[in-house]
């Protein structure tokens, strides 16, 4: 259909490009007039005035823009877009940089009966008035078709260029005049990009390009995980030593089995008290004087009698002389041959009793008889003075008794809690305790107080010392090993587990002087597997290869691989990332 008349079309100041474009498209005049609002942006770009202009062309239809903006006026020109002031003004090409004025009229949108409307026109102000009027056609118009009318353009250094502003229909078939205008005509539905959605979607597709690359590293290089679990045959290999544990030996001696050793000591003291039971009585001795008579032959004196001997009464008390007996001769008589001799200390010879105290009653009285106890002579002894009595001063002292009830009463002190005292000891000093070595010495007695000495109570002492041999692990490990090497294939066969934590000691001698021990222990034999090699042999391969591997070291019996997550069919190819765990029936050990 043929585009006729002219058609207003006003604009909103929200309006993007594609919808005013749309607009001029679908409008049905021949002559479009776009009435614009006051700071239109979307007319500031260069880029969306020719856009504008290249829909009219398209379209082929002449373009107005109704603005009095004078920011807009370079924008027009240079594109070369018709500008009128309102819709009564004449309709030109305004040059640079100010809205030119030329003489040479063009005709008018509206008729000269049409009011002009006011410069800040809007579609408030436009509804009710006719679009005829607005668009300043006359009523008649519509009835006749008027002539032509050429309107001269001044261009500069270009000749005029006529623009016609009727209501003439021009067909669709009728050739365009100017060469560009037979061109293929371009896609009208042509939109004009959005480049904010085109920057939005540009930067959610890099985040979900990112997201991507970490969850491919997560999922192919940290997450996955291998554990392998190999299952092998094995033996046993007993070892029985005899090992000599010196504390002064500096290295290990393989051939007679010496390891050098620590000696760890604890001492513990016991003690118990009782109350004394001896009793001394520290009075003071009863006393007395004697004289003595010696029958003997009248030939020579009698000899003396020394000091300090003992004379008892007839009711059995003894005294003490306290002085020697010297004789005098002093015949008085012959009896069968003899003579007596008296004692020349006339005053008599003192005397003590053996025992202090009270003796009362008991007491010799002058002129009593006593027998000399001296075997060397033969005399007597009579009391020259009555006697004195003694007094009592009895005090507690310590008996033997009471030593043997306090030590039997002592208890046995904890040897587990010395045990394990000592054990830590060793431990902490970097040593292998060996528990049979542990021992007890002799205790040592001592007491507060000695038998007789003054004590209301008596305290029995006990101290033992206790001791433990350790040795280092590794040098003990060495004998080990030395030992079960000897007894297989170290090519095809390796120690799994040489049996140390499970092994028996037993101490042979143990007052002998280095410490004497024998070994028993049962080490676990398998195939010889290097785990680090194994893990550099499997990484990257897949379950079947991994088992046909492993599988084909003799001593394996089963091969198990896990992998985790469970999208992981492989291997990783990080060894850090692969677990192999070696067991048997008895023996375990992670890797």
């Amino acid at each position: 259909m043929a585009a006729t008349g002219k058609d207003v079309i006003y604009i909103d100041i929200d309006d993007e490009i594609t919808a005013i474009i749309d607009k001029l498209r679908t409008s049905e005049g021949r002559i479009a007039a776009l009435v614009l609002p006051k700071r239109a942006t979307v007319f500031q770009s260069s880029v969306n005035m020719k856009l504008l202009k290249k829909a009219a062309d398209e379209s082929k239809k002449r373009l107005v823009l109704i603005t009095s903006e004078a920011n807009l006026m370079p924008l027009a020109s240079s594109i070369g877009l018709y500008v009128a002031k309102n819709l009564q003004s004449k309709p030109e090409i305004p040059s640079s940089p100010e809205l030119a004025v030329t003489d040479e009229a063009i005709d008018t949108l509206e008729g000269p009966d049409i009011k002009e409307p006011e410069e800040d026109f809007n579609k408030t102000n436009a509804d009710g008035q006719p679009v005829g009027e607005l668009a300043g056609l006359a009523e008649d118009s519509k009835k006749a078709k008027p002539e032509l009318t050429p309107i001269p353009i001044p261009r500069s250094n270009e000749p005029d260029e006529t623009v016609e502003l009727d209501n003439t229909p021009v067909s669709e078939d009728e050739p365009d005049k100017k060469p560009d205008e037979n061109k293929k005509p371009k896609d009208k539905n042509l939109k004009v990009p959005n480049f904010n959605k085109f920057r939005t979607r540009l930067i959610l597709a890099a985040l979900v390009l990112v997201v991507l690359i970490v969850g491919w590293i997560l999922a192919n290089i940290i997450l996955p995980k291998a554990t392998i679990t190999i299952s092998t045959q094995t033996s046993a290999v007993n070892s029985n030593l005899t090992i000599i544990l010196n504390t002064s030996a500096s290295s290990v001696n393989q051939t007679s089995l010496t390891l050098p050793a620590h000696s760890q000591q604890e001492q513990k003291a016991i003690s118990q008290s009782v109350s004394t039971t001896g009793q001394v009585n520290n009075g003071t001795p009863a006393t007395g004087a004697v004289t003595m008579v010696e029958y003997t032959n009248c030939v020579s004196l009698p000899q003396t009698i020394p000091a300090h001997i003992g004379i008892s009464s007839t009711n059995n008390i003894t005294f003490i002389t306290q002085s020697a007996a010297t004789f005098s001769t002093k015949p008085s008589g012959f009896s069968n041959g003899e003579c007596e001799f008296n004692s020349s200390n006339q005053n008599g010879i003192n005397v003590t009793a053996q025992s202090p105290g009270v003796l009362g009653s008991n007491l010799p009285s002058s002129g009593s008889g006593f027998t000399v106890s001296d075997t060397q002579v033969s005399a007597a002894a009579t009391a020259s003075v009555n006697f004195t009595d003694g007094t009592n001063n009895f005090v507690q002292t310590v008996a033997q008794a009471d030593i043997n009830n306090a030590t039997t009463k002592l208890s046995s002190p904890d040897t587990s809690s010395i045990k394990t005292e000592l054990q830590n000891g060793l431990s902490q000093a970097g040593f292998y305790p060996i528990l049979a070595t542990f021992n007890a010495g002799s205790p040592a007695t001592t007491t507060s107080a000695n038998v007789g000495s003054q004590a209301s109570t008596v305290t029995v002492t006990q101290t033992t010392a206790y001791t433990m041999f350790g040795v280092r692990k590794t040098d003990l490990q060495s004998l080990l090993d030395n030992s079960i090497n000897g007894q297989i294939d170290a090519s095809k066969q390796s120690i799994l587990s040489d049996g140390l934590n499970q092994a028996i000691f037993t101490v042979t001698n143990p007052s002998a002087s280095p410490e004497q021990v024998t070994l028993q222990a049962s080490a676990t034999i398998g195939p010889n597997l290097n785990v680090t090699t194994l893990k550099t042999q499997v990484a990257g391969k897949k379950i079947g290869q991994v088992e046909s591997l492993i599988s084909s070291d003799p001593g394996v019996s089963t091969v198990q691989v896990h992998l985790s997550p469970f999208w992981v069919s492989g291997i990783p190819n990080k060894t850090g990332k692969i677990t192999i765990i070696l067991q048997n029936a008895s023996h375990a050990s992670k890797t």
